[in-house]
């Protein structure tokens, strides 16, 4: 599943606030998890860095 647009910048904003120590939604842990509740999207919507 590709992110849309929205959910991108939701994703860009969240890693912005972990990098910065500015969590709002999680615990600020720098894992997949911590970015998807952060950018409050699905964990499904984050790209997958398995190669395929």
């Amino acid at each position: 599943m590709s992110p849309t647009s929205d959910e991108r910048e939701r994703i860009r904003a969240g890693i912005h606030r972990l990098l910065n120590d500015q969590a709002k939604y999680s615990n600020g842990a720098l894992t997949i998890v911590a970015l998807a509740q952060e950018a409050q999207v699905p964990r499904n919507a984050l790209p997958s860095a398995t190669p395929t």
